[in-house]
């Protein structure tokens, strides 16, 4: 049943009912399931899912939530990386409610819009490029907005658990889930179960926009703070570009992670530091005599590869064989991979070289490439973590020349990607390409 309000003292009356043990929820229209029941869904029963884009998604999120937390990447739980997705653009199981009922109001009085716009920009060269972006704002919106006040007993009661994100804030700056003061439900299979819904009441745009005014939240940036103050937003915000495989004169990207906008982001003369990715291969491109990597075999593998980790044990025999076989090797995949806690800008990761020493101490470190821009101005290795080959399950040892630096997780990720590739191997998934590259099937030929 719906309670109409007709005025802030009502709408405020309403909402004293409801001052502990529930959440709200603000839309600017009502929606009903084919027997009139309050329709709530999560993004992905709306949109599904994309594993290749929802992996590089899950793994940022972590990076990040790692970055500032402090919290072991791998023990991070579906729920927080979860809340990033949610908030910054992307599906996720959970549907997300508010502890405020005047966000809630702002949300039920505030029409969301989506487009694509290009920007016309010129890289480092001054040549012309077009930058896709997806532009996204919220506008007053006309008639009636819709809250709904969930019972927390109720979800309780039916096994749905409500994740606090407030509880993730830290003190690097102002996150978007904070200033919503969110939460999330589930996961659920496909939506927010009707009943735990204890009130819904409709109410003139005009009365919420008063009611928001009256708590602070006057436009977009109260409640999406911006990438000046939310550092999740301004690393999303700083992932390469990637380019488009379109029919185009002038060469056309895309974001890395693909975001809403709600900021006006046009720059003419791009910096260096907006990299410009365009399907580069370090493989492809060691012609020179004196090239570090000339006479290595390389494995091409899909950027997945990377963002499929995993911390556990697994079997590397097919990864052993290759290496006794080639001696050093590199896998490279195709794309860039942003270290979020390095502050070094254009300086990424894309793929790990490996490579074993006289007394068998088997070295897994980064492949890193300089990108300014589109162009592509150096490539080389960081140093690495050092194995032992037991029984073709590699086992780090303590050793003089292993990196120093405390960023476990960056090595971890590393070695990660010798799962993929053995995995690759045992599948038969390599193509040769020549005497000295093998690439995945996934990957298309440069």
């Amino acid at each position: 049943m719906t309670t109409f309000i007709k005025n802030v003292n009502e709408l405020e009356a309403h909402f004293s009912k409801y001052k502990k043990g529930y959440l709200y929820r603000g839309q600017v229209k009502h929606f009903v399931d084919c027997k009139g029941h309050t329709n709530i869904p999560t993004s992905f029963s709306r949109h599904g899912c994309i594993p290749d884009v929802m992996f590089k998604w899950t793994h940022y999120a972590k990076a990040m939530i790692r970055g500032y937390s402090g919290v072991d990447y791998f023990d991070i739980d579906l729920e927080l990386s979860q809340a990033i997705l949610q908030h910054y653009g992307w599906r996720s199981f959970f549907v997300d409610l508010t502890k405020s009922s005047s966000i809630a109001c702002w949300f039920a009085s505030n029409a969301y819009e989506e487009s694509k716009s290009i920007h016309m920009s010129e890289d480092i060269h001054e040549n012309p490029v077009w930058l896709v972006h997806k532009d996204a704002k919220y506008s007053q919106s006309k008639g009636n907005g819709h809250i709904y006040i969930i019972d927390c007993l109720a979800l309780d009661t039916l096994g749905i658990k409500i994740h606090d994100l407030t509880l993730m804030q830290g003190n690097e700056g102002r996150l978007r889930f904070d200033a919503q003061q969110a939460c999330l439900v589930g996961n659920l299979n496909d939506r927010l179960p009707p009943q735990v819904i204890a009130s819904h009441i409709e109410v003139p745009s005009s009365v919420l926009k008063d009611y928001c005014d009256k708590n602070s939240i006057h436009d977009v940036s109260d409640v999406f703070p911006s990438s000046d103050k939310d550092f999740v937003l301004k690393t999303l915000l700083s992932l390469p570009w990637e380019k488009m495989n379109v029919d185009s004169p002038i060469s056309t990207f895309r974001r890395g992670l693909e975001i809403p906008d709600y900021e006006d982001n046009f720059i003419k003369h791009l910096p260096p530091n907006v990299t410009l990715y365009e399907n580069f291969w370090v493989s492809d491109n060691r012609n020179d005599s004196d090239n570090p990597f000339k006479g290595l075999t390389f494995y091409k593998l899909p950027q997945i590869s990377y963002y499929a980790n995993t911390n556990e044990e697994f079997d590397l025999g097919l990864v052993s064989d290759a290496l006794k076989r080639h001696g050093d090797f590199v896998v490279e995949i195709d794309g860039l991979v942003k270290i979020v806690e390095v502050q070094e800008e254009y300086i990424y990761e894309k793929g790990i070289h490996v490579s074993v020493d006289e007394d068998g101490y088997i070295s897994v470190s980064g492949l890193v490439v300089s990108h300014p821009s589109n162009v592509v101005t150096g490539v080389g290795t960081n140093v690495g973590w050092v194995y032992k080959n037991n029984h073709n399950v590699w086992k780090r040892v303590d050793h003089q020349d292993e990196c120093p630096c405390n960023n476990s997780l960056r090595h971890q990720l590393q070695f990660s990607l010798l799962r993929m590739l053995n995995e690759a191997i045992k599948n038969k998934e390599l193509i040769i390409e020549n005497n000295c590259c093998y690439r995945h099937k996934s990957v298309p030929p440069a």
